[in-house]
């Protein structure tokens, strides 16, 4: 099944023209697994623990950006090079600016404008991923981003 849908994903127009489209999508894929482990872990924080939601906030968000972290340079971006220390404090660092605008919301809408926490978070995590994925391919990740366009366009060139 796994070495059909990688099939069928290579054939896959899209991926081929704008290989980023397909990284983008694994991106998200491992942001929705982040989303889910960062709400949960927010969730037994602040239901089941009763801890102040914006630092059940801070908790849930480390735990999920380390799960993030390893799972993005191993499979989004592909990255197996001993420069480990170095990409995750820049993927750190670029986490922590979208924390804070994520947070930011998560304080503005619910203290003065009272909407449900929860609703909140996910809407602000969709908004951000974009910021983030930017951020972390063409930062932190920079050198397989050059690496991956010479080779798309090297493939191209082939055709």
């Amino acid at each position: 099944m796994i070495g059909f849908l990688r099939q069928q994903s290579a054939n896959f127009y899209l991926f081929n023209k704008y290989p980023i489209t397909k990284q983008f999508i694994k991106f998200c894929l491992v942001g929705f697994t982040n989303l889910t482990i960062d709400i949960f872990i927010y969730w037994l924080l602040t239901r089941a623990l009763g801890l102040y939601y914006l630092v059940a906030g801070v908790i849930s968000f480390v735990v999920a950006v380390s799960w993030s972290f390893f799972m993005n340079r191993r499979w989004t971006f592909r990255h197996n090079g001993s420069d480990t220390a170095s990409q995750y404090v820049k993927f750190f660092v670029v986490n922590v600016i979208v924390m804070i605008l994520n947070l930011s919301s998560l304080y503005i809408f619910v203290e003065w404008f009272d909407f449900y926490d929860l609703a909140v978070k996910l809407v602000a995590a969709v908004i951000m991923a974009f910021i983030n994925f930017g951020l972390n391919k063409f930062w932190t990740f920079k050198k397989l981003a050059i690496a991956s366009r010479l080779a798309s366009e090297e493939i191209g060139s082939k055709k």
